[in-house]
């Protein structure tokens, strides 16, 4: 009882933005994010065992299953049995996806939407009490949020639903684009839509600028950014951290938690310590 009782209360200050001790470094693993999660060998179990806070998941509705695939007709599982069984198990035997009170991203990535879809999706996140709950007055964090990408028309009119247990990206970005609501909280954008540099040679400073200026507007309005499409090399993710872009896209999963821990345990010269 004393242990679910810590946990709780560790939760509960994560949520309202108070760290404990032992939480006071920031643990950079929360900006690992798995990109097109299930073609992993070991869906969501490769990520946790790489210590990431954030997972995506490309969904189809079949014979009324929502099933992770990229492409039909194949597929394999469900985004029940891959992910929101695990997540919800671990939640409830840690208070959180690690139990270190820290929020959990899981993204679902809709190929194709619809109106049977939005039911189907409707009900069985219904059934899940791990995940944040939104309306347009207030959203109650849970240890895990469900952001909407992919399908434009589907997230948007999905947000739309009085209480739902998701939020929405853009796919994206515009200088003029309005502040946050309860509904539009991320944007997700392709690297190759906002700049030129694809990995080769230095990270040219007029883009670097250009990065920073971006993810600054975007947190002014109130957003996250996680951009996909990008160059997978430890000059990307050391930009992309500078820059303050909130999840590092790979697929690379081993060789960003390395570079990522070698930052943590390493200070600031994390970054020279495991280019050698």
């Amino acid at each position: 009882m004393q242990i679910q009782t810590y946990r709780f209360a560790v939760l509960i200050l994560a949520l309202c933005g108070v760290m404990t001790g032992a939480q006071a470094q920031e643990n950079l693993m929360t900006r690992a994010h798995s990109h097109n999660d299930y073609t992993r060998p070991h869906p969501l179990t490769d990520a946790l065992d790489n210590q990431f806070y954030s997972v995506e998941a490309d969904i189809y509705l079949v014979d009324g299953k929502i099933v992770v695939t990229h492409n039909l007709p194949d597929w394999e599982a469900t985004l029940k049995e891959n992910y929101l069984d695990p997540l919800q198990k671990r939640v409830d035997e840690k208070g959180s996806v690690y139990g270190d009170g820290l929020p959990f991203l899981l993204w679902v990535d809709v190929k194709r939407g619809g109106a049977d879809l939005k039911q189907a999706l409707t009900e069985l996140l219904d059934g899940y009490s791990m995940l944040s709950v939104y309306s347009d007055a207030e959203v109650k964090p849970g240890p895990v949020t469900l952001i909407l990408t992919g399908d434009d028309a589907f997230k948007r009119d999905y947000v739309t639903l009085p209480v739902r247990k998701a939020c929405r990206d853009s796919n994206d970005y515009s200088p003029d684009d309005p502040k946050a609501d309860h509904g539009w909280t991320w944007y997700a954008v392709s690297w190759g839509k906002l700049f030129n540099w694809k990995g080769s040679g230095p990270f040219p400073e007029a883009e670097r600028a250009k990065l920073k200026d971006v993810v600054a507007d975007m947190h002014a309005k109130g957003r996250k950014i996680r951009f996909y499409s990008t160059p997978e090399t430890p000059v990307y993710w050391q930009a992309a951290l500078d820059a303050g872009v909130d999840l590092i896209n790979t697929d690379l999963l081993k060789d960003v938690h390395d570079f990522l821990t070698s930052k943590e345990t390493s200070g600031a010269d994390g970054y020279k310590a495991y280019q050698k």
